[in-house]
C-alpha cells in the first residue's frame, strides 16, 4: 500500500508538472507584442535628427495592420507610416522627417501576430548643436 501511495503521488506531481509547462507554452504564445527596444530610445537625447525611427516588439507584429507616428511636443503629426523589415517578424521602422532641434513623441499602433492591438508612446529629443 505504501509503495501504491507513492506511485499515485510521483503520477499526480507528474500530470501537475504538465499542466503547468502546458499553460506555459500557451501562455508565451498568445503574449501581446510589446515594446522591447526603440531606435531613438525612450527619453533619449540625440544630436541629431534620427534618419529612420526603429521599433522591436516582444512578439510578432503585422506591418500591413501597424502604424507608427512621429509627432511634435505640440500633438501636430509630423510623419507616419510603418515598414516591416524583412526577416524580422517583431520589427517596425520608418523613415523619420527632417526634425529641428526640440522633443519629439513617438505613438504605435500595432497589430499583433496573435491578434490583439497594442498601443504605445514614448518621447526622445533633439538637442540643439
Amino acid at each position: 500500500m505504501k509503495g501504491l501511495i507513492f506511485s499515485s503521488r510521483r503520477v499526480f506531481g507528474l500530470l501537475f508538472a504538465g499542466v503547468i509547462a502546458a499553460s506555459v507554452v500557451t501562455s508565451s504564445a498568445r503574449a501581446h507584442s510589446f515594446l522591447v527596444e526603440a531606435t531613438p530610445s525612450s527619453k533619449d537625447h540625440v544630436a541629431a535628427s534620427p534618419k529612420t525611427i526603429k521599433l522591436r516588439f516582444g512578439g510578432g507584429v503585422e506591418p500591413k495592420y501597424s502604424k507608427l507616428t512621429v509627432e511634435d511636443a505640440g500633438g501636430k503629426v509630423l510623419s507616419e507610416g510603418s515598414i516591416g523589415v524583412p526577416d524580422k517578424p517583431r520589427e517596425l521602422s520608418m523613415e523619420a522627417p527632417e526634425l529641428a532641434p526640440g522633443k519629439y513623441v513617438v505613438r504605435y499602433r500595432v497589430l499583433s501576430t496573435d491578434g490583439h492591438i497594442v498601443e504605445g508612446n514614448y518621447e526622445f529629443t533633439v538637442d540643439p548643436k
